[in-house]
């Protein structure tokens, strides 16, 4: 269970993401797949991009990289399904919206 700091700093994302880009889907601790790589959203930078720690530590090592919300991104659920999907900046599909 997250601390009550841990919760402030978690809606904070959620109220920014939405306020900036309009994603109001995208949680810490989310799983994304940026251009093909896996990684954890860790944040959110003053460029309103998402701070993402890739899984493959080896080739990309341990700091977070920046990319922005809605280009070749897909969003995953805590199952693994593919909740959100951006190409190009256009959008394949997201929550409350049907697939084209």
């Amino acid at each position: 269970m997250a601390s009550p700091k841990q919760q402030v700093i978690a809606q904070q994302f959620v109220d920014d993401m939405n306020r900036t880009r309009g994603i109001e889907f995208a949680r810490l601790g989310m799983q994304v797949e940026v251009d093909g790589k896996m990684g954890t959203i860790v944040g959110l930078n003053a460029s309103a991009n998402l701070n993402v720690q890739m899984a493959n530590q080896l080739k990309y090592g341990k700091t977070a990289r920046s990319f922005h919300p809605t280009w070749k991104v897909k969003y995953f659920d805590e199952d693994g399904k593919v909740i959100a999907h951006f190409d190009e900046n256009k959008c394949v599909f997201r929550p409350g919206q049907p697939a084209s």
